[in-house]
């Protein structure tokens, strides 16, 4: 029996062999019937990433700031009074800046924060992290929470508009209003499913409840996916969008209507903030800040001397698409899975 046993290991080695002998000519046929495919393949699984390495280098001036203590910065803002720069993170920190370069200070705050924006009258700070969907109001002095918002996902009868689930919001910025009782507006923009830049309506004045609900006022599609930070340029009175992969900035006018694209450096440019003296502080999701001064500024276009409205504009319905695509072919399904940040 012994015997039989190890004629019959022999005889079932000798079949796994040749079975997986059968299996590599097969293979090799495969991979020659599609070797001329090959080089096609290989472009389209690589065009996203040397898409976010190559596309849109300006070739102007630009100074590095690694900040080594401050991993993955996503938001970034200027603060005018206190003349620094306000830095948040993918691993929950915020912090403070100096125009030279040097962290001054840092505090985790938690969560996935992806973008930071100021009310220059009252100088508070509000954060944006990502996933539940919350927005902080922060003292700057001592970084302390005063207050929490969270959005409301509902738009026009679909309570999941910005999807549960999906990337969620990236962008946060303010837009000052006198005329508003609330003392302005703040916009975000959701990355993608869908990719759109939203107004808010919060009662930031009004009410001084610590706990407060965000809702949907206006939808703006923007066509450039996936979306990474809005910015309102107070000099130019424009929403600056950027696209961390496409290293592209969408310029939308004071009532969200597309007007050109720009191209700026780094490498995954999350963040865009503009200092007094006309540079501009690029956060990189790969790491560190950079300091970019332009020969001109790219951005200034016909000012608009009022302010966005507050609300959905007359027949309609609170979605106003942009004027025209950013230039920029948006990339194919498994394209887009490859270049969504976190």
């Amino acid at each position: 029996m012994a015997y039989k046993s190890k004629l019959e290991g022999i005889l079932d080695h000798g079949r796994a062999a040749r079975n997986f002998e059968r299996r590599g000519r097969q293979l090799k046929r495969l991979l020659l019937r599609w070797r001329p495919l090959l080089p096609a393949l290989l472009v389209w699984v690589a065009a996203p990433l040397l898409i976010a390495f190559r596309l849109g280098e300006p070739g102007s001036d630009t100074l590095e700031w690694p900040i080594a203590d401050f991993p993955e910065p996503s938001g970034i803002v200027y603060h005018p009074a206190r003349h620094t720069l306000f830095i948040v993170g993918d691993e929950g920190d915020i912090g403070e800046v100096s125009l030279e370069g040097k962290l001054l200070r840092k505090f985790r705050l938690g969560g996935d924060l992806e973008a930071v924006t100021i009310d220059p009258k009252s100088g508070l700070l509000y954060v944006a992290r990502e996933g539940h969907e919350i927005l902080f109001e922060v003292r700057p002095d001592d970084f302390r929470v005063l207050r929490r918002f969270t959005i409301d996902r509902s738009w026009q009868g679909d309570p999941n508009f910005l999807r549960r689930g999906g990337d969620g919001i990236e962008g946060l910025t303010f837009v000052p209003d006198e005329n508003d009782p609330e003392g302005g507006r703040l916009w975000v923009v959701n990355q993608y499913d869908p990719a759109v830049l939203v107004q808010l309506s919060i009662a930031l004045k009004s009410s001084k409840q610590k706990y407060q609900t965000a809702r949907i006022s206006k939808v703006v599609p923007v066509d450039s996916a996936p979306l990474s930070e809005v910015t309102w340029d107070a000099a130019s009175r424009e929403f600056l969008v950027v696209s961390a992969l496409w290293k592209r900035v969408s310029v939308l006018d004071a009532g969200a209507n597309y007007e050109r694209s720009v191209r700026i450096p780094g490498f995954m440019p999350e963040g865009l903030a503009r200092l007094d003296d006309g540079r501009f502080v690029i956060a990189q999701d790969s790491g560190g800040l950079v300091v970019w001064r332009p020969d001109s500024d790219p951005f200034t276009g016909q000012a608009n001397t009022q302010p966005p409205a507050p609300g959905p504009s007359p027949g309609s319905a609170g979605v106003l698409p942009a004027k025209a695509p950013v230039g920029v072919a948006l990339p194919a399904a498994g394209a887009s899975e490859a270049g969504r940040q976190r």
